[in-house]
């Protein structure tokens, strides 16, 4: 089993709700588009959300999702920030959850500002965060 050290389990689920209300929001929005009206062709293999490139666009970045969801990623640490999204890398299948720490070391090379917007650019957020606390046997 894998710990986190700056940030604890209740404050990533916590993100990882308002990322999935800011989802919900953006999914309203969009309403009910038939894949084909999208002009994507269907992946060889793997989940298919051809929304997801999306991100929270369709959202005004003044939207009350989007805002509680910047500044709660906002008023963490940038270490926890780095664990957070060494989570959401977790989630997305890019690192084993027993990778956290190098995850957290590569979102530190990378700036506070990239990893942010990356996390900010992520409509699965919520998911990816629920998959990798599962995953780190953590939820």
């Amino acid at each position: 089993m894998i710990t986190l050290e700056d940030i604890d389990v209740r404050q990533a689920q916590s993100i990882a709700t308002l990322a999935k209300a800011a989802r919900t929001r953006r999914d309203e929005l969009l309403g009910n588009v038939a894949e084909e009206d999208l002009g994507e062709a269907p992946p060889a293999r793997g989940e298919h959300n051809p929304t997801g490139a999306l991100g929270f666009e369709p959202l005004p970045q003044g939207a009350p999702q989007i805002t509680a969801l910047r500044d709660a990623i906002a008023a963490l640490s940038p270490a926890a920030r780095f664990e957070l999204y060494a989570l959401m890398r977790i989630g997305q299948g890019h690192l084993a959850a027993k990778d956290l720490r190098e995850g957290a070391a590569e979102a530190e090379r990378l700036g506070d500002e990239t990893i942010s917007a990356s996390m900010m650019e992520d409509a699965d957020l919520h998911d990816h965060i629920t998959k990798a606390l599962y995953e780190a046997d953590l939820s």
